[in-house]
């Protein structure tokens, strides 16, 4: 039997690619500053953690970026350039394909009100899913102990049976403080010939040849 019996994968630079620094960047030149700094002023000063969490809704979000950033942006251009920052990733979008109905797979994402939605309507491959465990939602964001104690709760097997999966590497050793399996994900082959290896990934269909 496969060692795994679920799935829980993070989102961002998981299973689609994210640059918060392409927003940064534009904020940045509406405001005359640095982008490394209004990524500190706004990344790293807990103002989208309060947001993640749903400490914040949209528009009071919204209120206190430009209070750190001062720039002429009304909030529907805000919103467009704040999830602006996604793109696919066909190799993982593979991955999923070839996972399906072979095991729940639960999305553990750190994540927001504006950003969430934009995804899911954009990006298909992630409905479905059997759990969706989302910072905003649940009001604790990764590596705090509330986020993993949400996805233990709804898992349909011990914690060693699922399989973490997340580019994070702090986030991925608190996974495993709370008795999950977890990989530290760096590139999607590395991932695709663990979960090869493990049973859980069918081999994938050979493209066809000039005759088909």
């Amino acid at each position: 039997m496969p060692p795994y019996a679920a799935l829980a994968f993070d989102l961002g630079n998981v299973l689609i690619q994210v640059d918060h620094g392409r927003f940064c960047r534009r904020l940045a030149k509406m405001a005359g500053l640095d982008a490394a700094e209004v990524y500190a002023r706004i990344l790293d000063r807990g103002l989208e953690p309060a947001f993640d969490c749903g400490r914040l809704s949209p528009e009071e979000f919204y209120r206190q970026v430009l209070a750190c950033v001062p720039a002429p942006l009304p909030y529907s251009e805000f919103c467009r350039l704040w999830c602006d920052i996604f793109a696919p990733w066909p190799e993982m979008e593979e991955v999923l394909v070839r996972l399906k109905n072979r095991m729940p797979l639960f999305l553990v994402s750190n994540t927001n009100a504006l950003h969430f939605p934009y995804i899911w309507g954009r990006f298909p491959q992630i409905h479905g899913f059997a759990g969706y465990i989302l910072s905003y939602r649940v009001g604790s964001r990764k590596p705090e102990p509330g986020f993993y104690q949400a996805l233990l709760r709804e898992l349909p097997c011990p914690p060693p049976a699922c399989l973490f999966i997340d580019d994070k590497l702090p986030f991925v050793e608190a996974a495993r403080g709370h008795g999950l399996a977890a990989w530290h994900f760096q590139a999607p082959p590395g991932l695709i010939r663990h979960l090869e290896e493990a049973g859980v990934l069918p081999p994938a269909d050979p493209s066809p040849g000039p005759w088909g």
